[in-house]
């Protein structure tokens, strides 16, 4: 990407270059699509500092497309909270303050950036507030819609397990915690699925996740339909509670065997170590 400061051009990522996880969010697909995850993987990365001017002229020349489509590109990211156009001063990167920190694309692309750990505590904490308190509220306002969701989501991952298949795997925990949130009654709370959902599928594209699958995470997510259909509002929001703990230790261990792997390669760069 090139900004309008000279001092401060960069090279930009090449058109439809995918991100560091492997995937793309369906809304981004197609040119137009590719230009905004290019940008907004680059603002996330860091790249570009708070307060810093974008050159829509210069990003139409980079890559190659006509203003319309940069100006509509430079629409989606400023609904994202990402930047902010005002006249005279012209586009700039906003602080991440002012960023829909649970719109998924954005949650996408700080969990590729330097600030992936943070993202993902922050991720933990809401959900370790919302999910318990949802398994809580269920046991009281799930319909036999929402039990049949949980429970088919639950036979899902239980097959995932058998194969080792991962992919499959995070499809059924997709849709049994998009169950559980609907399941609590609440509109509000049932609205943080896709933030949610994104956190779930970024682990499993990072490979933040164990090694094997083991039948306890089938056990783990079966306590809380068991709850909900005894009507035991507390077991339910224990059991919720355990499963986001668990979740929220193996992603730290594995930013932090990941931050541990990018240190000691640094070094061995440095002292000319092998490869």
């Amino acid at each position: 990407m090139i900004l309008s400061n000279a001092n401060h051009a960069r090279p930009p990522r090449p058109r439809g270059e995918m991100n560091d996880a492997g995937i793309v969010s369906p809304s981004l697909r197609g040119l137009h699509g590719q230009l905004v995850e290019s940008i907004g993987m680059s603002i996330a990365a860091g790249e570009f500092a708070a307060g810093e001017q974008i050159s829509p002229e210069s990003l139409a020349e980079t890559f190659e497309v006509s203003r319309s489509v940069v100006r509509e590109v430079l629409k989606v990211l400023e609904a994202k909270g990402m930047i902010g156009a005002r006249p005279r001063t012209g586009t700039r990167v906003r602080p991440q303050t002012w960023w829909n920190l649970l719109d998924p694309d954005v949650i996408r692309w700080r969990s590729t950036g330097p600030d992936s750990a943070r993202q993902f505590e922050e991720l933990l904490g809401v959900r370790g507030a919302i999910e318990p308190l949802a398994a809580r509220n269920a046991t009281a306002a799930a319909t036999p819609v929402d039990i049949q969701a949980l429970a088919e989501s639950l036979l899902a991952m239980s097959d995932a397990v058998t194969t080792q298949d991962w992919l499959a795997f995070t499809e059924a925990d997709v849709v049994f915690h998009r169950a559980l949130l609907r399941a609590s009654g609440s509109l509000v709370v049932a609205q943080l699925a896709d933030p949610i959902e994104a956190a779930l599928r970024v682990r499993h594209k990072l490979q933040l996740v164990p090694t094997v699958l083991s039948p306890e995470v089938v056990v783990s997510h079966e306590a809380i339909l068991d709850a909900i259909l005894r009507h035991d509002g507390a077991q339910a929001e224990l059991a919720s509670r355990q499963i986001v703990d668990v979740a929220g230790a193996e992603v730290m261990a594995s930013l932090m065997s990941a931050a541990v792997e990018r240190e000691s390669d640094g070094q061995q760069v440095e002292s000319g170590g092998a490869s």
